[in-house]
């Protein structure tokens, strides 16, 4: 049954709190999930079929259990380091113990709140909220709503890695972007409804209280340095979520004001990825229409793609080789092939802005631009 691909997000985050129980060097579990699911990823073909799901409730179980999930993990850490079982003086259980929870706290948990904060009813969109608050950014669904669904591929919006631009650079412009824009918009909503913008209703005070109760509660539960391993641990997530950002639209191009079509996002549709990240890697349907639900995207191997996402993160991490081997060969391609004549013209701007080459030639001749 297709629902059941889903629930590898509650097993890939059990493991991490079965390590934290059993605690010792086993504190590096919840880490050591991610090359596995990488090698399976890179290995495994493509999945371009789209989904059966008879009853949609199995499936939407996986985004409800992500929570309690989550706050076991904590409390199964806090516990460990209570019980001496994970010595935080020891280098190599420190090390394990932030880098299983940062990169729980990224994956899957980004991928099931994302899903959530485009739910309509309230409850999906405060469960979205605290998962959230675990890769530091609980307000991320203000921004991500009003002005990245709307203005994506422009330079509007900051979730849009500009060409030429490294991972490491959009972690704090996409930051910035996102805390500006949630903010302009929270005090815009409450002034359309004839209050001040420092009303108590402001989700940002609810933010800067999420923010700081996790790490307050590692400090008061276990110490200061389980209250410094969930600050780095979050740091850490939040680097990862917007690395996820990166690679959803890195580069493309579209004019602003014109509709969003089948080539404005690159989708990724590894048999891993696509339930680990809970569809959200089949991802242009999903800007066509922010309320399908995960399991009714559908797969479009004949739009844009990246190869493995895991990859992408992978050589990412060395902006060199992602622009040499992915970035410009898949822009390039995406120039040729699907780019409006507006577009071609707007991603050469963009290419020289990045030094990047000019390979769209410009035919002098009728001032159009053509491919050689």
């Amino acid at each position: 049954m297709d629902s059941l691909r889903y629930f590898l997000s509650p097993v890939v985050t059990s493991i991490g709190v079965a390590g934290f129980v059993l605690g010792g060097h086993f504190v590096w579990l919840g880490i050591s999930t991610f090359p596995v699911l990488m090698i399976l990823d890179l290995v495994l073909p493509p999945d371009t079929d789209a989904r059966n799901i008879p009853h949609a409730w199995i499936a939407d179980m996986h985004l409800f259990l992500q929570l309690p999930l989550m706050i076991g993990l904590y409390a199964a850490f806090l516990i460990s380091v209570k019980s001496g079982r994970n010595d935080l003086g020891s280098g190599m259980q420190l090390v394990g113990s932030f880098l299983s929870i940062g990169w729980l706290s990224a994956v899957p948990t980004l991928p099931i709140a994302h899903e959530l904060m485009h739910r309509r009813h309230w409850f999906p969109r405060r469960v979205a909220q605290l998962l959230s608050t675990f890769y530091g950014e609980p307000n991320r669904d203000i921004a991500h709503v009003t002005i990245h669904h709307l203005h994506l591929d422009t330079r509007k919006d900051g979730d849009t890695a500009y060409r030429g631009q490294s991972v490491y650079s959009f972690v704090f412009t996409a930051t910035f972007h996102a805390f500006a824009d949630g903010l302009h918009a929270e005090a815009l909503s409450l002034r359309r409804q004839g209050l001040s913008a420092w009303n108590w209703r402001n989700k940002t005070y609810q933010e800067v209280l999420l923010l700081i109760c996790l790490p307050a509660g590692c400090l008061l539960v276990g110490n200061v340095t389980a209250a410094l391993v969930a600050i780095i641990a979050m740091a850490m997530a939040k680097g990862l979520v917007e690395g996820f950002n990166y690679y959803q639209h890195y580069g493309l191009i579209r004019v602003e004001g014109k509709p969003i079509e089948l080539h404005h996002a690159w989708n990724h549709l590894g048999m891993i990825v696509r339930p680990i990240g809970s569809e959200i890697t089949n991802h242009i349907h999903h800007h066509l229409n922010g309320y399908t639900r995960f399991y009714d995207l559908k797969p479009e191997p004949d739009a844009p793609r990246m190869p493995s996402l895991f990859l992408c993160f992978a050589l990412g991490f060395v902006p060199p080789l992602w622009f040499r081997f992915i970035a410009k060969p898949r822009l390039e391609d995406w120039d040729r092939r699907f780019a409006s004549p507006e577009e071609k013209k707007l991603a050469m701007a963009a290419n020289e802005r990045a030094g990047w080459a000019q390979w769209l030639e410009p035919d002098l001749s009728s001032g159009r631009l053509s491919t050689r």
